[in-house]
């Protein structure tokens, strides 16, 4: 009976873990919050392996050849709130990022 509560103790942590986690962003930098003209200052002109290592993931959706990652902490100074999801859109001409777009 106790190693059966302890098992699900440590699943229930383990899972604990694993969903809060996934929250965070790991940056180049860091965990560090990057404003939408930062994010696309830092993007442009990148290529796809370029844009993996800075996330330090691969993109989470992928819509024709533009990459959509999401649950990332953009600060949008404007209206003071953050932004959650980030597409990069790469050039049909040479393959590499043109523009970075932010939203909610």
């Amino acid at each position: 009976m106790i190693s059966r509560l302890f098992s699900l103790f440590v699943v229930t942590i383990l899972c604990f873990q694993a969903s809060s986690s996934g929250q965070m962003v790991n940056f180049q930098a860091g965990e560090r919050f990057y404003t939408p003209s930062q994010l696309h200052e830092l993007l442009v002109g990148r290529d796809r392996r370029s844009v993996i290592n800075f996330f330090a993931r691969p993109p989470d959706h992928q819509q024709g050849i533009d990459w959509i990652y999401y649950r990332l902490p953009i600060y949008y100074p404007e209206e003071d709130r953050y932004l959650t999801t980030v597409v990069v859109c790469f050039s049909h001409a040479d393959d590499l990022v043109w523009q970075v777009v932010c939203y909610p």
